[in-house]
């Protein structure tokens, strides 16, 4: 049985927080966590104003201990937790759930999740999530506003050079907008015209860097984050280096060198509008750029070139877009592309390579209405050991879709048999893998959320070809590349562009 078997005996509950009362704010954060029981899960959902944590299995909301900092510091104004990271999000998943899996009080020193909390303050607030339990902070750190890196203290002097007042009324241009991991050793935090980087190892800052400017010389705000592996030529032949890119509400992408601090480059993205998520594929050098809920743009990882620009339509069912990630499974072998609606639909695209080099980015499902009430989805996670995805919403609330590969099975066995007919390696799961029930629900009754939708695409049978959304291009026959006409359709949707004819394809858009 592949990783996505190892879940718990029960099953997980599809939706936590719902019924919560008053006015709570969008989910900042949400994720599984090994739970205080062997085997058993929790999940943990932080809102600006409060740090919640759930059975996974009952949904019962559980008290957690009142911390002192959490009180002093909210509202909260971003969140992050190394299970979703740029680095080891697989290997750490596993390793927490084995510490599960011998028991809670017997996990491993140093196994446990870490959950980043930004603050409108300025500060950043890191916890340990221990059975289940958030426990410290371990550490709270706070980067100075001077140029320069203050000389001690742990994370930067907090106040060293401004009054407590002084700090007050700034509240807003300190407040931390974007948190990500890079492994349990690496935290990257983003506020108004800057981004910081702290050693979690020592709770020393390293780095902060300074963004480029907007118009009118505005200073640019960081919405999202991702750390890319790079490799640096030198005189040994060669050594692995680390870029931050960094989208900001200019609509441009910057590009930071961790270890020099120097800007790389930074370049306009799909237009003027704000960054909203950046995705990327190890395995495919490529980045994907989501700017404005509206269009979405890949990104070749090493030469910053634009490889396609397409808007959100193409790449869904017709939604505006609100979220999106990457994320790699196994048994069987998949990159994945999910891409969240404000209408709180899910779509599901593989990403790979042909063997002659071009790209494909192909459709596999569609899920409705996964969020509470039809919520805008803020943030979306991939839990590896129970093979769950975590949706956090608008109104605060989260919702799990279990069981992913079951509900891509049938159309990654279609395309696996399409691959085996062009002499293309197959990806074949171990187990063979059915598709969740397709029964429609009532009129006027929320969709359940583990029913999905086989979407056609360039590689799925025509037997489940719905008919196309207005403003969709078809798709088009198997193992073809867009023609002129294919060229001109996606150049009047994508705004004019139009890719070179050497360039990645991309299929069932």
């Amino acid at each position: 049985m592949g990783a996505g078997g190892s879940s718990a005996s029960k099953p997980l509950a599809s939706l936590f927080g719902a019924d919560e009362e008053g006015k709570r704010g969008p989910t900042l954060g949400s994720a599984l966590v090994p739970g205080a029981e062997p085997g058993s899960w929790r999940l943990l959902l932080v809102a600006p104003l409060r740090i919640q944590i759930f059975d996974a299995q009952s949904a019962k909301s559980i008290e957690l201990e009142d911390i002192l900092e959490m009180r002093e510091h909210v509202p909260f104004t971003a969140c992050a937790t190394s299970l979703c990271d740029d680095d080891c999000t697989l290997p750490d998943a596993a390793a927490a759930a084995a510490a599960a899996a011998a028991g809670g009080e017997g996990a491993a020193e140093g196994l446990c999740p870490l959950l980043a909390v930004g603050c409108q303050d300025g500060a950043v607030l890191v916890f340990e999530v221990k059975n289940g339990v958030v426990v410290g902070p371990v550490h709270t750190l706070r980067a100075s506003l001077a140029a320069e890196l203050p000389e001690g203290g742990e994370g930067g002097a907090a106040g060293a050079d401004l009054d407590l007042e002084t700090q007050s009324t700034m509240s807003l241009a300190l407040s931390i907008t974007v948190l990500r991991f890079n492994g349990r050793d690496s935290l990257y935090a983003g506020s108004i015209g800057r981004c910081m980087y702290w050693d979690l190892r020592t709770g020393q800052l390293q780095r902060q860097f300074s963004l480029p400017v907007g118009p009118d010389n505005n200073p640019s705000v960081p919405s999202t984050m991702c750390s890319i592996p790079q490799r640096v030529d030198d005189a040994d032949g060669g050594a692995t280096g680390v870029c931050l890119w960094v989208g900001m509400d200019t609509g441009s992408i910057a590009v930071f060198d961790i270890d020099t601090g120097m800007l790389i480059r930074s370049f306009s993205c799909a237009g003027p509008e704000a960054l909203v998520s950046l995705a990327h594929f190890p395995g495919n050098d490529v980045v994907f750029a989501l700017s404005a809920h509206r269009r979405v743009s890949v990104w070749d990882a090493n030469t910053y070139g634009c490889i396609q620009k397409y808007p959100a339509e193409l790449m869904t069912c017709g939604a505006d877009l609100s979220a999106m990630i990457a994320i790699k499974v196994r048994d069987p072998d998949l990159s994945l592309l999910m891409l969240a609606g404000v209408d709180g639909s899910l779509c599901v695209r593989r990403v790979s390579r042909r063997p002659d080099g071009k790209l494909n980015c192909v459709l596999l499902s569609f899920f409705e209405c996964l969020s509470a009430d039809g919520a805008p989805i803020t943030l979306l996670g991939y839990h590896e050991p129970t093979d769950s995805v975590v949706l956090g919403d608008a109104g605060c609330a989260a919702a799990i879709l279990s069981k992913l590969k079951d509900q891509l099975g049938t159309s990654v066995q279609a395309q696996s048999e399409q691959r085996a007919g062009r002499g293309e390696p197959p990806s074949t799961p171990s187990t063979p893998m059915t598709h969740a029930s397709m029964t429609p629900p009532p009129t006027g009754a929320r969709p359940s959320p583990a029913a999905s939708s086989p979407v056609a695409d360039a590689l799925t049978t025509a037997a489940n070809t719905p008919a196309p959304s207005p403003g969709l291009t078809p798709p088009m026959p198997v193992g073809s590349s867009p023609g002129e006409a294919d060229q001109e359709e996606l150049a009047a949707a994508a705004g004019g562009e139009v890719s070179p004819s050497h360039g990645p394809v991309f299929m069932g858009l």
